[in-house]
């Protein structure tokens, strides 16, 4: 052959033996590299994923019934984007108290950033300088100290102000209660941190009842989100591009209403506070037993009075345990704000991966019968413990309020039990899906 005649054999035979032993030196290599272990995870399809199994559903819902096979920690992929979904409080202590340094960061939506003035925010910003120096000023400003007995006055006048309203509504007549809890939450957080209740409509646009909805329903994830590379034409021909903002001129006019004559301060928990307290009456209202047990304790602690005052709901603790009830059944955000992977780390034994969005299902972990029971899906407030109050102070404070000066049943001749508890679909608030309409009956002593 040629090529012996041109190099010695030698030296053929050598770059022979040498290039063998290459290449089984990297299969040795590469079988023993490790292979990462990945969580659980449903079939997926191409391009889409797992989109195909989360539909019909409410997404915490339809992620349910998914980790009923395939575990507390299980691995989607919604068109590119890889998610992890914890739907245990084991797996979810992992993120929140063990592994929280690598998980404190926050997904990027383009929804998100254009309602949050580009990541100006505490609760929706990735983990950065800006966002270590917002959570500062937000402790120091709001929620230390030297404001609490402030926040404490402005409680009672709101507080007060609500009670009032519900005296002088025509008798027999069903009163609204997601517009009476909106008025008075917005009052409270308003008057708190600007001074002024500013219980005016916005002159130009939608009202705030729906500015608030339609914020909420924005401040999450689109299809564009999932598939990046087609994002600007899913966005655009969906019209959620539009609806971004639209949501944001209405959101911005009505922002600079108020920072024409204060300084720029955010306002936050009104939705989440205003959905605890419906569904905590709805609850009431449709468990005989559990209002009955409730108002005794209220009215027994209180006593009768004359004029409307601030309830010492400290020595309330069936209030506390209903208030937790409720938290459990129907959490604010069924799915929490999501979180993100800053680095690789290991969850139950299984790799996660840098930027993986990992899905806290806290809907499903307060149905979870391995917790619960047996029967977790019903409301039983007995099952709480009241030893640690960690429940809102406003909310118990307007229940309590609105159960001792007040009866309350269904209108249309509807049992109690029969009220409607449907969810409204796919937002980042889990509200009732019908308003709450009660019969508000002043208490005779």
């Amino acid at each position: 052959m040629v090529i012996f005649t041109i190099f010695p054999s030698w030296l053929v035979t050598t770059t022979l033996v040498l290039s063998m032993s290459c290449m089984f030196l990297f299969i040795i290599l590469r079988s023993n590299r490790s292979v990462p272990k990945l969580p659980p995870s449903p079939p997926k399809l191409p391009i889409i994923g797992n989109l195909h199994q989360l539909l019909g559903l409410p997404r915490h819902q339809a992620l349910w019934q998914l980790s009923k096979q395939y575990g507390p920690l299980m691995q989607i992929h919604i068109g590119s984007k890889p998610f992890i979904v914890i739907s245990s409080p084991t797996m979810a202590k992992h993120v929140f108290k063990n592994q929280d340094h690598i998980f404190c960061s926050r997904p990027t939506y383009h929804a998100t950033k254009r309602l949050t003035y580009n990541y100006l925010d505490t609760a929706f910003s990735p983990h950065d300088n800006h966002w270590r120096e917002m959570r500062k000023i937000l402790v120091s400003e709001f929620l230390g100290p030297k404001r609490a007995s402030s926040f404490n006055h402005v409680l009672v006048t709101e507080i007060k102000s609500m009670v009032h309203s519900v005296s002088l509504h025509p008798s027999k007549a069903a009163i609204n209660l997601n517009e009476l809890l909106l008025a008075t939450v917005k009052g409270l957080v308003c008057k708190f941190a600007f001074g002024e209740n500013y219980r005016q409509q916005p002159l130009k646009g939608p009202s705030w009842e729906v500015m608030l909805g339609e914020t909420m329903d924005m401040l999450t994830d689109s299809l564009g989100d999932f598939f990046p590379w087609l994002s600007p034409l899913i966005d655009v021909f969906s019209g959620w591009n539009n609806r971004v903002e639209k949501c944001f001129s209405n959101l911005d006019a009505y922002i600079e209403t108020i920072v024409a004559e204060h300084q720029n301060r955010t306002i936050r928990g009104i939705d989440t506070t205003i959905v605890t307290m419906v569904w905590a009456m709805s609850e009431i209202t449709r468990n005989a037993g559990v209002m009955k047990k409730l108002q005794s304790e209220i009215r027994n602690c209180t006593g009768r009075v004359e004029k409307e005052h601030k309830l010492d709901i400290t020595k309330m603790t069936y209030l506390t345990m209903m208030v937790k009830e409720t938290l459990r059944l129907h959490p604010p955000a069924p799915l929490l704000i999501p979180h993100e992977s800053l680095s690789h780390c290991q969850i139950g034994g299984y790799d996660v991966f840098p930027r993986t969005t990992v899905l806290i299902n806290g809907w499903a972990i307060g149905r979870d019968p391995e917790t619960w029971g047996e029967n977790a899906a019903e409301f039983y407030p007995e099952r709480s413990c009241p030893a640690m109050n960690l429940t809102p102070t406003v909310v118990e404070f307007a229940i309590a309020s609105l159960l001792y000066w007040f009866d309350w049943e269904v209108p249309d001749e509807v049992k109690n039990g029969d009220l409607n508890m449907m969810e409204k679909e796919d937002s980042l608030v889990l509200r009732k899906k019908l308003p709450l309409y009660l019969i508000p009956i002043k208490h005779m002593w």
